[in-house]
């Protein structure tokens, strides 16, 4: 069990060892006016940055909370033992050469000095190796050997990540997003990402936690950690990087490539109430939303500009991510109205145009009359002008009305420019003073709203069941062909089409004559059967069956075929698939079924276990979904048909976890009223 970070992150003593890394961490600990005591070590120096050094550990005044180890990879692993042995608070290892080094060092040397630095640590925790340190604001201690342009502050949000150049252009951040904390992780050798923001939540100044996250290590810790947040009411955001696909050297189904690392990843931080974004920019405003006003409710949302073109852009960009602008009722039109004139027309988003500009009674009159509806969210679009070489005086007025009328508002209020670098810091943090959230660009603003709906609506939820994960060992696995798979989906209730193993010409036609309608001819044995002309469907004479599987054994010397009948008159192809991810847990997939299936990209990943509420949203966003909720006066499918079905596959896998590894339909063919596997496979486990 490792020791509370406390002692680390927030010092009263500081040792550092090295040279000119270390005094740097000095250099920076005096300008951030640290009020503690640093002390040095060095073999040979007296002095380092211009404080005492000592030749030893063992020579230093005392334990010291927090230490700076910056030698070479080698001495990093004895000091780091030395210092466990005085009880010293923790330690940042600097070093590099360690487990990152894996795949070009085939000596494994950085791995083994790894284990050896995690062992010699005992119960002291250490952030790394190959960590570039931290910066606590909130107390002005830090150990960070580098330049940052954050500042004091008395509250804020914690960010981690694995990236020092990150962490160093986020503290440059000029949107005035208060960071209390910014943590680099490294190798995550003895604490990952999640334990260590476990910590952070715990610091009742801290109102908000950001990930930036190349790998889970332990999805275990991160359930515990989104457990822990909900509870004290502080959400989390993640961009998650590295968008690349499973392994797939072991993979057999269209599932295991759709639901990669990337995707499992994105479901299970989901599945545990985390918001994900796509880039640094909604990143940081989904931090200041979290800042200011915990997760969104739901998606109606108002935008108010003096501009019909600003009201467009807003409308445009929100569309597509399904929020709604609910119309105005008729006590905000009387008010707008006596405000602004009969010549705006009166919508949302309004143009309140600019009849009024400079009068900030009736602004004030206008902004309340917006504010006073319990929207999940308004937006004030307004960029001011550059400070250098214009005047934001005209601006005055209607940033004074935008402050009384937030007084009195029933929903989240957030002033959002439309480009990034129209937000002067200076004005954004004078927001915060009143509450109001400062934003910067409308996609991004936009996307971080999105992102935090989900965390509301899993907070809503009284208890979820824990997450499907465990280090499953890495065991031979075999493939039940399709017949065999078909067999186990009947008997857990999958409806699949009448079918017969055949071997021969006498066997072929008298089970064509026992199922008496129009065959399809696979051959079986093959994961990609239609890749190598291995399936053949529509077959409704005798003649017709003999030639095509004259023609079906020569292209893919199968010994076994499936005969079955054929499914006809179903709506629309859907892939179903669960695989079992060995770094995030189960994941279930929904998507386009058919050939095309990873081609058109069109799917959905969600965490095991879910509910039937769960599939059915995840069928909703789908783009075929239309399709199956009735297109052009089609009749619509029973939906609640496929989730049944889906929620039986997951039935299966959760009974057969140790042993299930793939599973896959593709198609699921859809009928008005029924849902038959065309096709499956299995693989799991000897």
């Amino acid at each position: 069990m490792v020791r509370s970070l406390n002692r680390l992150l927030r010092p009263k003593t500081i040792a550092v060892y090295g040279g000119s890394w270390s005094e740097n961490v000095v250099k920076e600990l005096k300008k951030n006016l640290f009020l503690g005591e640093i002390w040095a070590v060095h073999p040979t120096k007296k002095t380092i940055g211009g404080v005492k050094s000592y030749r030893t550990t063992f020579d230093l005044p005392s334990s010291p909370d927090a230490v700076f180890v910056g030698v070479n990879r080698e001495k990093t692993v004895s000091i780091i033992e030395e210092l466990s042995e005085i009880d010293a608070g923790g330690v940042v290892c600097f070093a590099s050469g360690f487990s990152e080094t894996s795949v070009d060092d085939k000596s494994d040397q950085g791995k083994t000095l790894q284990h050896k630095i995690v062992k010699a640590a005992g119960q002291m925790p250490i952030l790394g190796p190959n960590c570039y340190g931290f910066i606590n604001y909130l107390d002005n201690a830090l150990i960070w050997p580098d330049q940052h342009g954050g500042e004091q502050v008395n509250e804020g949000i914690a960010i981690l990540t694995q990236s020092s150049n990150i962490a160093i252009n986020l503290t440059m951040q000029c949107r005035g997003l208060p960071i209390a904390y910014i943590i680099t992780v490294g190798n995550q050798g003895q604490l990952n990402q999640a334990q260590i923001a476990l910590e952070l939540l715990q610091d009742s100044r801290v109102t908000a936690v950001g990930l930036h996250i190349e790998g889970i290590i332990n999805p275990k810790d991160f359930e515990k950690l989104a457990r822990e947040a909900k509870a004290l009411n502080k959400g989390i955001v993640a961009l998650k990087v590295g968008k690349s696909k499973l392994a797939e050297n072991a993979t057999v189904s269209h599932t295991a490539s759709m639901a990669g690392n990337y995707q499992g990843a994105i479901a299970l931080l989901n599945k545990l109430a985390i918001a994900t974004v796509d880039g640094l920019e909604s990143f940081l405003n989904t931090l200041m939303i979290l800042h200011v006003h915990q997760p969104i409710r739901g998606n109606k949302i108002a935008s108010l500009s003096c501009s019909g073109g600003e009201a467009s852009l807003i409308a445009d960009i929100a569309e597509p991510l399904q929020f709604r602008f609910p119309k105005l009722s008729s006590k905000q039109k009387r008010k707008l109205k006596s405000a602004l004139g009969d010549l705006v027309h009166l919508s949302n988003p309004l143009d309140y145009q600019t009849y009024v500009w400079n009068d900030q009674v009736k602004l004030t009159t206008a902004f309340k009359s917006m504010m006073e509806e319990t929207y999940d969210f308004l937006f004030i679009i307004m960029d001011l002008p550059k400070e250098s070489r214009c005047s934001s005086d005209a601006w005055y007025p209607a940033i004074a009305a935008l402050k009384e009328a937030k007084k009195n508002a029933k929903c989240p209020v957030g002033l959002i420019t439309s480009l990034e670098e129209n937000m002067p810091e200076k004005f954004a943090k004078d927001l915060l003073k009143h509450a109001i959230i400062p934003l910067t660009g409308l996609e991004s603003s936009l996307a971080a709203v999105k992102a935090l709906q989900n965390v509301s609506s899993q907070w809503k939820i009284k208890s979820t069941p824990s997450i499907i994960w465990q280090r499953w060992p890495d065991e031979k696995s075999h493939i039940l062909d399709e017949y065999q798979s078909k067999r186990v989906l009947n008997k857990i209730g999958i409806n699949v089409p009448k079918g017969f193993i055949i071997t021969d010409r006498n066997s072929l036609l008298n089970k064509f004559r026992t199922i008496k309608k129009a065959v399809a001819l696979k051959a079986i044995g093959i994961n990609h059967k239609t890749d190598v002309s291995g399936v053949v469907l529509g077959i409704d004479n005798e003649n017709d069956l003999l030639d095509k599987f004259k023609n079906i054994k020569r292209l893919t010397n199968s010994k076994e075929f499936l005969i079955e009948r054929q499914v006809d008159n179903y709506l629309v192809e859907l892939l179903v698939g669960i695989v079992r991810d060995p770094q995030h847990g189960f994941m279930i997939t929904v998507a386009e079924g058919g050939i095309l299936s990873e081609l058109r990209k069109d799917s959905v990943t969600l965490c095991m276990p879910c509910n039937k509420t769960e599939i059915a949203r995840a069928l909703e966003r789908l783009k075929i979904w239309p399709l199956l909720n009735g297109y052009r006066n089609k009749k619509a499918v029973n939906i609640n048909k496929i989730v049944l079905a889906v929620f039986a596959l997951q039935r299966y896998a959760l009974k057969q976890r140790d042993k299930l590894v793939e599973l896959e339909i593709n198609p699921l063919l859809v009928k008005s009223n029924q849902v038959v596997a065309a096709d499956a496979i299995i693989r799991e486990n000897y």
